[in-house]
């Protein structure tokens, strides 16, 4: 009976509670903002550690093969150590190959065309000298230009160019701190995980009851298996994608084949939006190189980009996680819906994991059923 009034209690207190927050609907979501805002460095960190534990892990499972059984081998946490370094480092290799690929290339494009410009530039003059030039919309813009007007023009764009240069540099510098705080907690997070984990398997395991403490931790642990899966298949895609587009601009001539292949490749990375960058990229080092091959590039990188997202990614993603490319398609579209890039990231896995646990629920009720359908029959003694 205690325990029946208790419940009853807490269900009128959540009851008012709701009542009060849909009343204060504003105010409530300016709470949680400016809490969404405290807590976003936090948010960040434990996003980008989920993203560095998997090639953590799997540095780390090898080195730990290589010295076991040995004398000398070194600490669980040393080895730990030596894994975040590693990974660190060729995320940093792989940045610093895309800016020398990228940069060079864009500096000479720009090069090129200030140098044209600069040998047009005398026709130009010489045809704006001609002393009978029949240009009327030129004499006709030149009339309608106002000094007064212009003028005023000039001081409240200057003015409402200050306010947003303030307003940027201020956006730049939280982006900065938050980002530099992140990255302390991601790593934090990233070396310290298995304390961590021991942590929230105590407090689930104290504070819920025994089958859902034993639910919540199985289902993370097959979230970040398959998740770790996810991200595997990801990075081959990746691959297959950037042999695909430098093998397609080697074999059709288009400038850039090296550059862009590894520009889609590590763009790949980031699920269907990132060919849009590495299209958008493509096509402008293309228009800077040579305006008559943009289309080509388009027409080329678009063929390309459909047969990788209808054939190769759905079944090599789809694979890695043990979904089918109809429910890969899925995920990433509803994810991609509600959250954007980082729904179509989390989402692909976590359909992976629910439809794992309804094939996994059905069996079990399907075999009671049978189970209880021969005890019926008097089958089973």
């Amino acid at each position: 009976m205690g325990q029946s009034f208790k419940q009853k209690i807490l269900l009128v207190a959540f009851g008012v509670c709701l009542f009060v927050a849909l009343f204060n609907l504003a105010s409530v979501l300016a709470f949680l903002g400016r809490l969404f805002q405290l807590f976003l460095p936090i948010i960040v960190g434990g996003i980008l550690a989920l993203f560095l534990n998997v090639p953590v892990t799997g540095i780390q499972k090898r080195l730990e093969s290589f010295f076991q059984g040995k004398k000398k081998a070194p600490s669980r946490k040393l080895i730990q150590l030596i894994s975040i370094f590693l990974t660190l480092t060729g995320l940093i290799l792989v940045l610093a190959l895309v800016i020398i690929l990228l940069v060079p290339q864009l500096f000479r494009s720009v090069q090129s065309i200030y140098e044209e410009i600069m040998i047009k530039v005398p026709d130009w003059m010489v045809f704006l000298e001609q002393p009978n030039l029949n240009a009327p919309w030129l004499e006709e813009l030149l009339s309608s230009i106002n000094l007064e007007n212009v003028m005023k023009a000039l001081t409240g764009g200057i003015d409402t160019l200050l306010t947003h240069t303030l307003g940027l540099l201020s956006f730049t510098a939280n982006l900065l701190v938050t980002g530099f705080f992140a990255i302390i907690f991601c790593l934090y997070i990233t070396f310290g995980k298995d304390s961590l984990s021991r942590q929230a398997r105590g407090l689930v395991s104290a504070y819920l009851k025994p089958s859902w403490a034993d639910n919540i931790l199985r289902f993370s642990r097959m979230f970040s298996k398959t998740f770790s899966s996810f991200l595997t298949g990801q990075c081959v895609e990746a691959i297959i994608l950037g042999l695909m587009m430098f093998l397609a601009f080697t074999f059709f001539k288009l400038p850039y084949a090296s550059l862009v292949g590894v520009l889609t490749a590590v763009l790949a990375l980031i699920p269907y939006v990132g060919s849009y960058i590495a299209g958008a990229t493509s096509l402008l080092l293309t228009f800077l190189f040579d305006p008559t091959a943009v289309l080509r590039c388009l027409l080329v990188y678009a063929s390309v980009q459909f047969v990788e997202g209808q054939f190769i990614y759905p079944r090599v993603v789809g694979a890695s996680v043990g979904l089918s490319a109809f429910y890969t398609l899925i995920a990433a579209l509803i994810g991609g819906r509600l959250f954007g890039l980082l729904g179509i990231i989390l989402f692909i896995p976590l359909t992976a994991v629910a439809v794992e646990l309804i094939k996994e629920d059905a069996k079990k009720r399907l075999e009671k059923r049978e189970a209880m359908a021969v005890q019926k029959d008097g089958k089973v003694v």
